[in-house]
């Protein structure tokens, strides 16, 4: 709360220093209207029911993906090391920088969409994962190699455990930042949804409505990770009990 009211205050104090243009910095009051205005707005609505399902399928296609692809090369190191050199490229290289290859060849729709938000997200699925299955505890180790478990009871019992909470947190990683390539990619490429109506509220001269859409697309991305966190103590909860965890 008091993180709120400072940012107010200084939002306030640098409108009325007069420094900024009210086309930059709107004053917040104007914001809290469009802000208010666009929760009984259809508009909206329609514009968050289609960045959701954009942002939701990339994510869901990152977490098929995702983990079993890294559960495999986590348990399989000789893999891993071949794959190596691309996974760090993969990861490193600019979703953004996709944008106009993707545009050429699939126009700014839908598709397009799910595949930039594919691309963004999937990275931290997967190391995640490759992570979680490649950090067994070693003592652990040693008794499956002397007992010689199976390798089928091994990655039930042993990786799968280990490697489930490393990929939960990829997951919710991934799900905030969905939301934040869908808008971005809206507003670039101007594809129906919240991103597309934020650029046209900048472009018709409307600052305060840019800026509600802004916060509205942070409050989503963080009510989403809030679900998935609830999910994740709930299904996961033995986990947060032995590592003490919190948020």
């Amino acid at each position: 709360m008091a993180t709120a009211v400072l940012i107010l205050l200084v939002w306030t104090l640098v409108y009325a220093s007069g420094y900024f243009s009210p086309d930059l910095v709107p004053p917040f009051w104007d914001v809290a209207v469009r802000f208010v205005g666009l929760a009984v707005d259809p508009v909206f609505w329609a514009a968050l029911a289609a960045t959701m399902s954009s942002a939701l399928v990339g994510l869901a296609l990152s977490i098929v993906v995702g983990v079993p692809v890294g559960m495999f090369l986590g348990i399989t190191p000789a893999f891993y090391r071949s794959t190596q050199f691309l996974i760090d490229l993969g990861r490193s290289f600019p979703v953004i920088a996709l944008l106009p290859v993707m545009v050429l060849m699939l126009g700014a729709t839908r598709e397009m969409e799910v595949v930039v938000v594919f691309s963004g997200v999937v990275w931290p699925i997967l190391l995640q994962t490759i992570y979680g299955a490649r950090r067994i505890d070693p003592v652990i180790a040693d008794t499956v190699r002397s007992y010689r478990i199976p390798m089928g009871l091994k990655f039930f019992k042993v990786v799968l455990p280990n490697a489930a909470p490393f990929a939960v947190t990829g997951i919710r990683i991934a799900a905030s930042a969905s939301i934040l390539i869908a808008v971005g990619v809206e507003v670039l490429s101007l594809t129906p949804g919240m991103g597309g109506n934020l650029a046209r509220a900048q472009t018709d001269g409307a600052p305060a409505l840019a800026l509600a859409y802004v916060i509205y697309s942070g409050l989503v991305g963080l009510v989403l990770n809030k679900i998935l966190w609830l999910a994740e103590g709930r299904f996961l909860g033995w986990n947060r009990r032995v590592t003490g965890g919190g948020q």
